[in-house]
């Protein structure tokens, strides 16, 4: 390695053509390449990993495919877009549910992309690279958390691309990237509600700023808007129609505060939470660039492109805003915040960090920092598709992703076509065990959740008594039981299914199961619409 640093200049790197190589020299000449590279590496790890290791899909996912057998505009926990995918992917290739996984690493692929050109964007090509890099293998969220096809996967590229095109439309005063704008905020509509945290940072910032005022007496921001209000007016339709339960569910908690200082708790482990995803980020800016007499010895030294402190100060909003926001909503709120809701606010970590440390880089201990990243991008793949042997083997009696569904969907199968000729069009029970059933079946059934037609408003009392159902539940559920006797006051078990235990330390299944014989009605008509009417 040369004894002095390699000065990496946009557009290239004259200071390296004729050094022997190096890391340095390596990013220096082809730093796009490596990215893209690492990128595509983890994407194709993140889909072969779980489609070895996992026995079932996670039950996000599957709960996903289920609501795609029905087309609706909108479903009681999440507006429509990961069913309408999944239900078009079954369709067209429903012997390949593990296609879900080729899915989420599209929209880590897409979420990177974004990050890429708005990195490069600000802070010029080379500090781009880095910024790109940093945010692929130092925030969490775009490994293991992604890994699977979800509302919030789906959510991560939409942020991100919405973030570039309004930079495009505003700073960049891109007319036609209102269109692309008003496109993707109307897309995101339809994936998952959280996207408008970040069209309302991005508002305020627009009324804010000279140029965003100036944008706005452009016709083009008005012809999108209208544009996208059409787009999204169907579903905007179904969520009055429906009560709003796909809203009720955005703003729901796993726990509510009685107190100030639960309150606190509840914010200090929500952002806690999001540090920790940004550990490898933070790590790596410590190992490489380093602080006071930390710094180490520099090999690459980065000259990023002079950025205007207006575009600085937007970047910076568009960055700690939408968190700052989440956190105070969680104080007033004073419920517990699943971790999970933070998967799509930190796109433009990486590029605020730069931004923070710059304008100068000088970056050393490259050699140990690669290590680093070929480590996440191999190995996190691999130990999030095989930790669940690891929690069986730690004491865990069942594992959601090592559930023997296809045992116990096939067995139930057996069991339902012993007394029927017709198929099984009908599930009943819980999104866990009887979703799986669902879901398995060679049938390809229809589930009605908790036995909730409110939940499930396509299939109807009528539908029920037509074709018959299968009613799943765990034995020891008593709180399933009694929702499912709702439908059938005297359901009683007619028999159980097995299913293997997932590994030696695992325990077998046992799920109790009822067979509601096509046009053989078990519950009142009152009932039946008394309980149809409960979710709405």
């Amino acid at each position: 390695m040369s004894t002095s640093p390699i000065i990496w200049r946009s557009p290239a790197c004259k200071t390296a053509a004729n050094l022997q190589p190096s890391l340095a020299v390596l990013l220096a000449r082809h730093g796009n390449a490596i990215f893209w590279a690492l990128a595509l590496i983890h994407a194709a790890v993140s889909i072969v990993a779980p489609a070895i290791g996992f026995h079932t899909l996670p039950r996000d996912t599957i709960e996903g495919f289920l609501w795609g057998r029905s087309f609706q505009w909108g479903y009681f926990k999440h507006p429509p877009l990961q069913a309408w995918v999944l239900g078009w992917s079954e369709q067209w290739a429903p012997a390949a549910p593990w296609l879900a996984y080729v899915y989420a690493q599209a929209c880590v692929l897409a979420t990177l992309f974004a990050i890429w050109k708005l990195a490069r964007t600000v802070l010029g090509p080379a500090a781009g690279v880095v910024a790109s890099i940093l945010s692929l293998v130092g925030i969490h969220y775009y490994g293991p958390p992604m890994a699977t096809f979800t509302p919030d996967t789906l959510s991560a590229p939409l942020w991100a691309l919405t973030g570039l095109f309004w930079w495009r439309a505003v700073v960049q005063r891109r007319p036609l990237a209102w269109f692309a704008l008003a496109l993707i905020v109307a897309i995101s509509v339809y994936a998952k509600y959280v996207v408008l945290l970040l069209v309302g940072v991005l508002g305020v910032l627009t009324l804010c700023t000279p140029e965003g005022r100036n944008e706005l007496r452009r016709p083009e921001p008005w012809l999108a808007l209208v544009a996208g209000l059409l787009l999204v007016a169907p579903h905007v339709g179904w969520v009055i129609q429906t009560g709003g339960s796909s809203l009720a569910h955005a703003i729901s908690t796993d726990a509510t505060a009685d107190s100030l200082g639960m309150r606190l708790w509840f914010v200090f482990s929500f952002f806690a939470a999001q540090v920790i995803e940004h550990s490898a980020l933070i790590a790596l800016l410590i190992l490489c660039i380093g602080v006071g007499r930390a710094r180490p010895p520099a090999e690459l030294i980065i000259e990023e492109r002079p950025v205007p402190e207006r575009e600085r100060t937007l970047l910076l909003a568009m960055a700690f805003a939408p968190i700052l926001i989440a956190l105070v909503t969680n104080l007033v709120v004073g419920g517990e915040f699943r971790q999970g809701r933070g998967t799509a606010l930190f796109a433009f970590s990486g590029i605020a960090a730069l931004i923070i440390a710059g304008p100068i880089l000088k970056i050393g201990r490259l050699k140990l920092a690669a290590g680093v990243a070929l480590a996440i991008v191999f190995a996190l793949p691999v130990i999030n598709a095989g930790h669940h042997y690891l929690r069986l083997a730690w004491g865990a009696s069942h594992v959601p992703t090592l559930y023997p569904a296809r045992a116990l969907a096939s067995e139930l199968e057996g069991r339902w076509a012993g007394r029927t000729d017709q198929p099984l069009r009908i599930v009943v029970g819980e999104r866990w065990h009887a979703g799986n059933v669902a879901f398995y079946a060679g049938a390809r059934p229809q589930i009605l959740l908790d036995g909730d037609f409110g939940i499930s408003p396509w299939l109807t009392p009528e539908r029920l008594s037509q074709e018959g159902a299968l009613f799943v539940w765990k034995p020891d559920d008593i709180a399933t039981l009694q929702r499912l006797k709702r439908l059938v006051p005297d359901l009683e078990p007619h028999g159980y299914a097995y299913g293997p235990p997932s590994g030696h330390r695992g325990v077998a299944i046992r799920l109790a199961y009822f067979i509601l014989l096509p046009d053989e009605p078990q519950f009142t008509e009152a009932d039946a619409t008394l309980f149809g009417s409960s979710a709405q």
